[in-house]
């Protein structure tokens, strides 16, 4: 059985993940297998984890045909022969202790489920452009995650079972499934970060983050809104389908419940208000209880703001003759 089991899902990735791949099979752990999850790729990134394969035993290459990234993580877990998992994205760059000071981590600490590392962000060529700090541990890291993922997903280590336990990740957290599982684990164990960078990892145009920005934001406060509606009841809404069906359900939930939105609360509603198709009763409903439960000249700007924003995302993009 491997010490770590390397999760890294690519899609249309073959400009980086030979690298990628290359910076965890020289790792100083060697007791380690890698599994690549191709999910649909339309370029040579099936071909060049497959070549890489061949030269080396430890890697394995497995198909998800385009299911998404929540999906291919899953299979990836599913897959997993050891205790721990590391992950890792496709255009990103391991250093080559990484591994190993993490394991020790592990090694060290009986109650750590999940560990991540600092970063160093660089652009596409590979060229170094800022360090990217993380909270470390304790009532640091517990307060920044009820306010943000204050975790690099491409640096983490999990337990395996306990991931396996808490439910994996889930696809109505789509774009935020890591922000979703990562306070799924904090209710159940430990979570710390090192502050050392372990992990360089690449700013680029077509990274689902820029390109998805809104949708990641709605996805991020839904899931600060679930933990907290855990602590009292079920999630309203089914954590495996759809992500806009999931928000709908949520806020449809919570304007049944006639309460004042408060003042932490109005940003993540107004969040998720932005996503499509919310019914304009049910947006009229919830900013009536957010003007009653946090009067200010904030949450009465916040109806025009959603109108704007709704405005824009409907109004087709200038074309140049």
């Amino acid at each position: 059985m491997p010490t770590v089991s390397v999760i890294i899902p690519v899609r249309d990735g073959a400009q980086y993940v030979g690298e990628a791949l290359q910076s965890i099979l020289d790792q100083d752990l060697a007791d380690i297998e890698v599994i690549v999850v191709d999910d649909g790729s339309r370029d040579d990134s099936a071909a060049i984890a497959t070549s890489i394969s061949d030269r080396d035993s430890r890697v394995r290459l497995v198909a998800n045909r385009g299911k998404g990234i929540v999906d291919a993580l899953n299979m990836g877990l599913s897959l997993a022969q050891a205790p721990l998992v590391a992950r890792m994205d496709c255009d990103d760059v391991s250093l080559p202790g990484r591994l190993r000071l993490q394991v020790a981590c592990f090694d060290a600490d009986a109650d750590l489920q999940l560990l991540g590392t600092a970063g160093l962000q660089i652009d596409r060529d590979g060229n170094p452009l800022r360090p990217l700090d993380v909270p470390a541990g304790g009532d640091p890291l517990r307060d920044a995650l009820a306010r943000y993922n204050p975790m690099l997903h491409p640096t983490v280590m999990f337990r395996t079972e306990a991931v396996r336990r808490a439910g994996g990740y889930r696809r109505a957290f789509t774009y935020a499934e890591d922000y979703d599982l990562w306070l799924r684990l904090s209710e159940t164990g430990k979570l710390a970060n090192m502050e050392v960078p372990l992990v360089k990892l690449r700013s680029h145009p077509g990274q689902v983050s820029r390109m998805k920005e809104d949708q990641q934001k709605a996805a991020a406060a839904l899931a600060r809104q679930s933990a907290l509606l855990r602590r009292h009841r079920a999630e309203p809404f089914d954590a495996n389908g759809q992500p806009a069906q999931a928000v709908a359900s949520f806020l449809a939930s919570r304007a049944a419940t006639g309460v004042g939105i408060s003042s932490p609360e109005r940003r993540d509603i107004e969040l998720l208000l932005r996503t499509a198709d919310i019914p304009l009763a049910l947006t009229l409903k919830l900013l009536l209880l957010a003007a009653v439960g946090a009067p200010s000249f904030r949450t009465l700007a916040l109806g025009p703001r959603l109108a704007w924003r709704r405005m824009i995302a409907r109004t087709p993009r200038m074309r140049l003759n």
